[in-house]
């Protein structure tokens, strides 16, 4: 049997209730990566609910319940690119996340400081926000160096493999990074919890969680732990296993208890 594609399940475990007809505007439509602009901003421009369908925040790198770092976490967001408020949802999706890495566990804000660390952004998600990717990168770093004299170290993202083996943002984290900018990279999430504060441009997971205001990189926001808890259990809620897809879970979590 043919394996159906993350949007062909969300579909059928929503029992029909989506549809990708770009002409039907009765019915949600469920659109995967932000390279689906176009069909976004008219659901937004009729009003019409979509579904988004993207890589889960967290969870999809080697680990402890994920030796292989395999991609089996997915984030479906409704009418939005990502989750970027905490709800008030119970623990127990995140608590299962913290048993699968241990490195999402919050343990106290890090005293590094050899350096900030840049994290380069996807064009593609500077596309979306109609943004000049090099021209973002030369003013984040021209700010950077306004406000701090500590040495910039760039982060490419990397593919999948390399950052399996070897290139993770743990890695990177470890050598004394003081802060974390970037445009709206999972990275920021990840430096937070870690206990590295973050600096973001454009909405996005980490958002609640860090600044995005640059001149106050010599006193960066430092959330307390109640509210990174708050918004890593929201997040939770809003990433699925393709099973939980398939079988209507992650259309009932969406729909009867993070809505």
């Amino acid at each position: 049997m043919k394996e159906l594609s993350l949007e062909e399940s969300f579909v059928q475990g929503s029992k029909n209730r989506c549809t990708v007809d770009i002409t039907e505007t009765s019915k949600p439509m469920v659109v995967r990566g932000v390279t689906s602009k176009s069909e976004i901003v008219n659901c937004k421009n009729i009003q019409r609910d979509f579904y988004y369908i993207d890589t889960g925040y967290v969870g999809n790198f080697p680990s402890e319940g994920n030796s292989s770092g395999k991609k089996i976490w997915h984030r479906v967001v409704k009418n939005d690119l990502q989750h970027t408020y905490p709800l008030d949802v119970p623990a127990d999706r995140w608590n299962n996340l913290i048993k699968q890495d241990s490195r999402l566990q919050w343990n106290g804000w890090k005293n590094y400081n050899k350096k900030i660390l840049l994290v380069l952004p996807n064009p593609k998600a500077c596309r979306y926000y109609d943004i000049d990717c090099d021209q973002w990168i030369a003013e984040t770093t021209e700010k950077i160096k306004t406000y701090s004299n500590l040495p910039i170290e760039v982060r490419v993202k990397g593919s999948r493999s390399e950052r399996n083996h070897g290139y993770s943002i743990y890695s990177a984290f470890d050598t004394g990074v003081y802060a974390t900018v970037s445009f709206n990279s999972i990275a920021s999430l990840e430096s937070v919890l870690y206990g590295i504060p973050a600096f973001v441009s454009v909405p996005c997971s980490a958002s609640t969680l860090a600044s995005n205001d640059l001149s106050t990189l010599k006193n960066p926001y430092k959330p307390e732990l109640n509210s990174i808890t708050k918004m890593c259990q929201t997040l939770a809620y809003g990433q699925y296993t393709h099973e939980e897809i398939l079988n209507g879970t992650a259309w009932k979590i969406i729909n009867e208890i993070i809505s």
